[in-house]
């Protein structure tokens, strides 16, 4: 598969176009909490960023959510074939020397001190965005991460390593096609531990309800 060059100046520039698409961006947010106070960007050098939060979505409960926002570049997001990608994907290391190699950082999927609530993860060719839960997607990467690294894509080709290489480092990829991480991402949400669970017999004290857990 072609390797893309990642200038950091171009990155740059086509990180700040972004902001053209901005009343895009509300229109989401809108829609996935209609009654949403704000949806502010945060683009200035701060902890947010460092945090992989780009920007801050506010509830009238008072909930803040913070929402990392990836964007397929529309002139990277192509095929040899001229096909647009329809994968999701998932960034195993962010700054990639060598295999084993100390100054490796690890990539924003496998990130477990990451601090966002969501992953916005934009496809502008296909006019389609997925909002992920990142907890749920991590766990998933973690789980699955070693046989999505043995997956092909539709047409035969290996979907890892996918290595975007900047002047010094590269970044390194494993391309999962949506249908595989949503089923992962569903099996996260219904872990079932026992098929004994049950509840102690409570003790009624008043208007409160007391369960005994240590019966043994």
């Amino acid at each position: 598969m072609k390797a893309l060059i990642h200038d950091f100046n171009e990155r740059l520039q086509f990180s700040q176009a972004q902001s053209d698409q901005e009343s895009a961006w509300i229109g989401f947010y809108q829609q996935a909490w209609p009654m949403m106070l704000a949806a502010v960007r945060l683009d200035a050098n701060s902890k947010f960023q460092q945090h992989g939060i780009d920007r801050h979505v506010y509830l009238p409960n008072g909930k803040i959510l913070a929402i990392d926002e990836k964007i397929r570049d529309p002139n990277q997001a192509k095929d040899r074939d001229g096909d647009p990608y329809e994968d999701i994907l998932l960034e195993e290391i962010s700054v990639f020397y060598g295999d084993r190699d100390p100054r490796n950082r690890i990539g924003w999927a496998l990130d477990s001190q990451k601090q966002c609530d969501y992953i916005a993860y934009a496809i502008p060719l296909l006019s389609r965005c997925y909002l992920l839960p990142f907890e749920l997607l991590h766990m998933a990467t973690v789980k699955n991460l070693a046989d999505w690294k043995t997956l092909k894509d539709k047409k035969g080709r290996r979907c890892y390593p996918l290595d975007a290489p900047n002047r010094s480092y590269i970044t390194r990829n494993c391309a999962v096609p949506w249908p595989i991480l949503q089923a992962a991402i569903s099996n996260e949400m219904r872990r079932v531990r026992s098929d004994g669970l049950a509840l102690p017999i409570p003790t009624i004290r008043g208007h409160q309800a007391e369960f005994d857990w240590n019966d043994g």
